[in-house]
């Protein structure tokens, strides 16, 4: 197979996959993140009741028009509101009702004075100023009306989202199911963190790197154990829970070497191969195909490689997947503060860097390998096929990772 570039690449991959369309019941409380599946509206009002903003006495305003400084209004106490416990008698002229901040405003009143408004005489209170119908007074339903829209389908469930439908009283929300996405590191030199390190062998950073990011993006990835470059085993591994997920990620083993096994790994499985590489740098190895209809995107094991075809193809299909169009890789354009000096004659290339304010900045170090120097970094420089040596002072257009 010829090599592709990352527009064909991309058109290839989100042919193959279908947003999901299944949706199921979710405790609110772990729901952030997710899609909603149906439309959601209020099942009743905000505040459900008239009620207090603040602490004071409630009463009738046509009780105080003639209250000054000089003539202060006598009112009666009637009885005291706290929250949740409402005065279930009807206010009477002349009378004044103690009530807290959140509690139901009685029948026959309506407005509430600050308490430290007004100077209390035993069983008495006094105003020295008038009140107006309905001051220091909320509405029932004055945040919500029973029957509102609250949240539209699609939409993507923030904090915000969730404190509204506690405030409605509801426990599970209706939500797109979440995808099912499967990870498998191979190589057989990788040891996993915490291990001790013999030599020859490195620590799988890859495992924790894209299985972070996909938690960061809202996703639960099923990491498979990380396993050494045998065709075979690799092959039934992934033929054991292709069927359990609605997209498989691997990395490593992509390229031309004799351990790069996941060609055999599509031919032993009977893979439908869509492509194999693309003309860009770093991450151009990447074998991509379909297994009982789902997509398979082998990654290069290089972490920065792999990490960048996430990003630029990965993402994308998460997008489609989920209904999540908010993972669509952004692009913005920058001014490049220090020189690229490596040429891109012969293929694309992708530079970390960071963006602030307008200005690009790139740090020291751009390995596929190399992690460290990606610290502090928020998006890749995209620099076109054909490109010579980027000088500072250049426009440049970036691919936002935040």
């Amino acid at each position: 197979m010829e090599k592709i570039d990352l527009e064909k690449a991309l058109e290839l991959v989100l042919a193959r996959v279908m947003p999901i369309n299944e949706t199921q019941g979710m405790p609110l409380t772990m729901s952030l993140g997710q899609v909603t599946g149906e439309p959601i509206y209020a099942p009743l009002d905000n505040p459900p009741f008239n009620r207090s903003p603040l602490d004071g006495f409630t009463l009738r305003s046509e009780d105080t028009c003639t209250a000054s400084a000089d003539s202060p209004v006598r009112l009666g106490i009637a009885g005291v509101v706290y929250a949740g416990k409402p005065w279930d008698q009807v206010l009477m002229p002349g009378e004044a009702v103690r009530i807290m901040t959140g509690g139901v405003i009685p029948e026959g009143a309506d407005c509430v004075v600050p308490k430290e408004e007004v100077r209390e005489d035993g069983t008495t209170v006094l105003l020295s100023r008038p009140l107006e119908h309905h001051q220091n007074y909320v509405f029932q339903g004055e945040d919500i009306r029973t029957g509102q829209l609250l949240i539209p389908l699609g939409e993507r469930l923030c904090f915000i989202h969730l404190g509204i439908l506690a405030t409605m009283g509801l426990a599970v929300v209706s939500v797109v199911r979440p995808p099912r996405i499967g990870l498998l590191c191979t190589g057989s030199e990788l040891s996993s963190p915490g291990e001790p390190l013999v030599p020859g062998k490195i620590y799988n950073s890859n495992e924790v790197l894209l299985g972070s990011r996909l938690g960061e993006l809202g996703f639960t990835p099923r990491i498979l154990p990380s396993m050494e470059d045998t065709a075979a085993p690799v092959a039934r591994e992934i033929g054991a829970h292709i069927d359990d997920v609605d997209l498989f990620i691997t990395t490593g083993a992509v390229s031309v070497g004799d351990k790069d096994i996941m060609h055999e790994v599509f031919d032993i499985l009977g893979v439908e191969r869509l492509f194999w590489r693309m003309t860009c740098k770093p991450g151009g190895a990447i074998l991509c195909g379909v297994y009982r209809g789902k997509l398979l995107m082998c990654l290069s094991g290089n972490p920065f490689a792999g990490l960048t075809t996430f990003e630029l193809l990965v993402k994308p299909v998460l997008a489609k997947l989920a209904g999540r169009p908010d993972l669509w890789p952004q692009r913005q354009r920058g001014i490049l503060q220090n020189t690229f000096s490596k040429e891109s004659g012969r293929q694309r290339r992708f530079v970390r860097a960071r963006l602030e304010q307008g200005l690009v900045t790139l740090p020291q170090g751009h390995s596929s390998g190399h992690l460290f120097s990606l610290l502090g970094c928020n998006c890749l420089v995209d620099i076109p096929l054909g490109s010579g040596v980027l000088c500072a002072g250049s426009e440049v257009e970036v691919i936002m990772l935040e």
